[in-house]
């Protein structure tokens, strides 16, 4: 089982609203330790605040989707209220053309859901790596992938300028849960050659030049599938990696890193996410 905050990472929602759906009863914890009150979570509940997740954005209030959940719909049932759902929006004004796509979106992400396992997860060691990095508490989390991109920005620029052979991006994810607010990040790349970086002019601040430490024991999914252009975005493969977790006796052991190969402009995008692990 995973302790909140850790449920909250996998499944990219904050832990106030974890704990909003537990005081309205859509979503409660698997456990509550009667002695500290501490909630605890199982991967297979990523299935039900997916499902949650999906109902609020396409319109559904908190206490609709508290019927849904009780009246146990069927997948058929699910996807017939959300055709009336698009039926409904394909009336309304230009304005909310993106709910329509949304919705389609979304009822694509249902058949997803059960194909989950397509996600490969492996588990192995990661060596120290001298890296290039910049730390940075973004306000928000819509400004995450500008903020990353100019920071990644800033770092290449020194790099070329003084000749320092790049090797792959990574960004570190430092905050014990997931949240919207105050996103504590690093972006950073490993140098494959840590001897010229050293010969190079010290990098201007923010830059930093340090290690990360080992891993021994390291979760690891690739995701290939245009994950980029899709609204969920990374999210079934974290979820892939909490069910991995959990169904291997292993928990969470650090922060998680999300690695990225190729580029969208080249076709091959490719990400790569880390969950340091270890035996429960």
């Amino acid at each position: 089982m995973f302790k909140i905050g850790e449920f909250s990472r996998l499944g990219l929602v904050t832990v106030e609203t974890l704990r909003h759906y537990d005081a309205v009863g859509i979503l409660k914890p698997e456990k509550v330790d009667p002695f500290t009150g501490y909630r605890y979570y199982s991967a297979k509940q990523l299935r039900a605040l997916n499902r949650i997740l999906a109902l609020k954005e396409l319109g559904f209030s908190l206490e609709e989707i508290a019927r849904i959940l009780q009246n146990d719909l069927s997948d058929d049932e699910l996807r017939g209220m959300l055709k009336l759902q698009l039926i409904a929006a394909e009336r309304e004004m230009e304005a909310v053309q993106s709910r329509l796509n949304l919705v389609t979106t979304r009822l694509q992400y249902l058949k997803l859901e059960d194909d989950m396992t397509a996600y490969e997860v492996t588990l192995k060691s990661v060596n120290t790596h001298t890296v290039a990095a910049i730390r940075e508490v973004v306000r928000d989390v819509e400004q995450v992938p500008e903020r990353c991109n100019t920071l990644f920005s800033t770092i290449a620029q020194w790099m070329a300028a003084n000749k320092v052979p790049f090797g792959t991006p990574v960004t570190t994810y430092y905050n014990e849960s997931y949240t919207h607010q105050n996103i504590d990040l690093e972006c950073a790349f490993i140098l494959p050659d840590p001897a010229a970086a050293a010969k190079a002019a010290p990098p201007p601040a923010p830059i930093e030049l340090r290690q990360i430490e080992a891993v021994p024991n390291m979760a690891v999914t690739i995701v290939t599938d245009d994950f980029h252009n899709k609204v969920e975005g990374l999210t079934p493969a974290y979820n892939a990696l909490g069910k991995w977790i959990e169904a291997n006796n292993y928990k969470i052991a650090g922060p998680p890193r999300e690695l990225f190969h190729g580029s969208p402009q080249n076709g091959d995008l490719t990400a790569e996410i880390q969950f340091p692990v270890e035996k429960v």
